[in-house]
């Protein structure tokens, strides 16, 4: 029963060591920035993506709410991604 215990633990990342877990953060950053760049209806330029603890974090602006939504959608379903906090910004043309 021991050996099978072993086993199991083998496959299972180690989130507890700091490397691995800012393995983990860049890896995910670089989905991120393949996710957002593929989708024709976000213009990634001014978005910034930050991963903290499997966090992502978007800031920045764009253009429209639409495209902020967009943003957020394309990404949520990434797999090890804990939750997205959305800090982008737009520009309100009703706003004064």
């Amino acid at each position: 029963m021991s050996k099978i215990t072993e086993v199991q633990k083998s496959w299972e990342p180690d989130y507890d060591s700091e490397a691995a877990r800012l393995e983990t953060d860049k890896t995910l950053e670089i989905k991120v920035w393949n996710a957002l760049k593929a989708n024709v209806f976000i213009n990634s330029e001014k978005i910034r993506v930050r991963v903290t603890g499997r966090l992502v974090f978007l800031e920045g602006t764009v253009h429209l709410q639409k495209e902020r939504i967009s943003a957020q959608n394309c990404i949520r379903d990434i797999f090890g991604i804990r939750a997205v906090i959305n800090y982008l910004t737009y520009h309100n043309e009703y706003a004064m």
